[in-house]
């Protein structure tokens, strides 16, 4: 993947998943941690595993250096199982998000260190997956928003992306328009909901790169509405609440700062304004993405 990929994951990823530092279970009822980091094999969501489905989900679980909440010592392999089934086994807790998890359901945890090693493991091995599918061969010459939404896709689902044949044929012809429209993926709801729409965003973003000549190694982006700049606003550090498109206090509070930070008479909160998308324009520039025209 292009370095610009990778820089960028963690800020991609981190507002969608937030950050959390014990086991719990996302929305399919599969146990995660860290940035949506998946340690869970059971093939069926919302399930118990199969002994073997078991073992290897608990081998993925201690590839994670997991410390003893109140001690900070390194937990035993029999400690992270014994977190990992409690967690497991409360698959009705899973649409309560991850709070419904904290201690003392759970008694590990993961340093910021660790979360942070242990996502850029799994993005390498997902795209060490991708790379050794024939549908991917020109995976490392696609437009970096392509690489950065098959990922994206991959995060959520697995690297296989076996359910998505009429995806892998788009993307195996470079097809980004045709990768926008079968990129979608269920339950359309909260996190799921939101990458969705990213996904299909950068699938376009990849087209349009290939159709105007735009260096493909650099993630473009646009600024034509209310859900483009809260993505800026999230990459540059001013905090819209979640990426909805919706022109909301909290997205007019964080336009606002951004316009007081930036010397724009007066901070207005309006994400049209001409002076406030002059600059949020050059500060992308500046942090290496590539401005599209609307």
């Amino acid at each position: 993947m292009f370095d610009n990929v990778r820089n960028y994951w963690i800020g991609f990823n981190d507002p969608l998943e937030g950050r959390v530092a014990f086991m719990y279970l996302d929305q399919k009822g599969w146990v995660s941690t860290g940035i949506g980091n998946k340690i869970d094999e059971t093939a069926t969501a919302n399930s118990m595993p199969t002994d073997t489905e078991r073992e290897h989900s608990l081998a993925e679980a201690r590839e994670l250096r997991w410390l003893v909440n109140g001690e900070g010592s390194e937990a035993t392999a029999d400690q992270v199982s014994a977190d990992w089934d409690a967690v497991k086994g409360h698959l009705e807790l899973a649409p309560q998000g991850h709070n419904a998890f904290k201690p003392p359901l759970t008694s590990l945890h993961l340093e910021n260190d660790e979360i942070d090693r242990g996502v850029f493991a799994k993005l390498d091995q997902m795209e060490s997956v991708l790379l050794s599918r024939a549908e991917f061969n020109g995976f490392a010459d696609w437009p970096a928003n392509a690489q950065l939404a098959t990922l994206s896709m991959c995060w959520a689902l697995g690297p296989t992306l076996n359910d998505f044949p009429m995806f892998r044929a788009a993307v195996a012809n470079n097809d980004w328009n045709g990768a926008a429209d079968q990129c979608h993926f269920t339950p359309d709801e909260g996190t799921i909901q939101i990458r969705n729409k990213l996904d299909r965003e950068h699938f376009l973003l990849a087209q349009a790169v290939a159709d105007q000549g735009q260096p493909v190694e650099r993630i473009a982006m646009e600024l034509s509405d209310v859900f483009d700049v809260q993505g800026a606003l999230l990459i540059l550090g001013f905090d819209p609440g979640r990426q909805d498109g919706a022109d909301g206090p909290r997205t007019r509070a964080a336009i606002q700062a951004f316009q007081t930070a930036n010397g724009i008479d007066p901070p207005n909160g309006q994400f049209d304004d001409a002076a406030t998308l002059s600059a949020l324009s050059a500060q992308l520039t500046s942090a290496d993405f590539n401005v599209l025209s609307a």
